[in-house]
């Protein structure tokens, strides 16, 4: 019998924080659940941490990429042996609330949407609160996300088949908010709970941590979105002033 969610986890050198994001899916009210690993070609021991909670608990299974194809590439690896209906997907540094997908399975059966976010708490490197909130919207539009894209992939419960017809690309750019562009310009609804259940972890090294690179590469993901110049000149100002007031205000 099939999973009622597959959790897809991307796993690239995290030996120390994929314990603790691997446990917040299992202790979760949602039991009936699988969680895949899928070890980015890892330098490091994460392959043998995922080996170890594997072997604690029958729903982790451990996949290893046979080179580093960045988190796009684990993402869609994993979600090609996912078994359920539902896919949700949790970064190996980030932490679930335990009500997290219960909460967002019942907003899906009211709402009838193929995709559900929410908001998230962040935590620093060390994994302790820092106070800001990413709060979101009750829903998104796809030309929305280009001045902002409020969906953090930790938080996104989505429909496997749906998934599947706009898989995640290029780890070079945006690569969610390229799937989720392409999902919403193809008429599927995305709804968010406007609720923290997820810890975010942002660091400098990242791209959400880096804000010139990311501007950067927002620029160059509405460019291989093909956006006409005006339209990505308006985007990517409006994408700034989200990044002031997510970040800063």
């Amino acid at each position: 019998m099939s999973p009622l969610v597959s959790v897809i986890i991307p796993a690239y050198c995290c030996e120390k924080t994929l314990e603790s994001s691997v446990r917040s899916a299992l202790l979760g009210t949602v039991r009936d659940i699988e969680v895949i690993v899928a070890d980015d070609a890892s330098t490091d021991g994460t392959a043998a941490a995922a080996q170890r909670l594997s072997k604690e608990d029958p729903r982790v299974s451990l996949i290893r990429l046979p080179k580093n194809g960045g988190a796009a590439a684990a993402r869609n690896r994993g979600v090609e042996a996912a078994k359920a209906e539902w896919i949700a997907f949790l970064d190996a540094d980030d932490i679930w609330e335990p009500e997290k997908l219960y909460m967002e399975l019942a907003e899906a059966e009211r709402t009838q949407a193929s995709l559900v976010y929410c908001a998230a708490a962040c935590i620093d490197e060390r994994g302790e609160r820092t106070g800001k909130i990413f709060s979101v919207p009750a829903t998104v539009t796809a030309n929305g996300l280009l001045c902002g894209n409020d969906i953090v992939t930790s938080t996104v419960l989505i429909k496997r088949d749906v998934y599947r017809k706009h898989p995640m690309e290029r780890s070079d750019l945006h690569e969610d908010l390229i799937c989720w562009y392409r999902i919403l310009k193809d008429g599927e609804k995305a709804v968010g709970l406007n609720e923290p259940l997820v810890r975010y972890r942002v660091t400098g090294g990242s791209k959400s941590g880096n804000k010139l690179r990311s501007a950067r590469m927002m620029w160059n993901s509405c460019r291989y979105l093909g956006v006409g110049f005006f339209r990505r000149a308006a985007s990517f100002v409006g994408y700034c002033l989200h990044g002031i007031g997510r970040y800063w205000i």
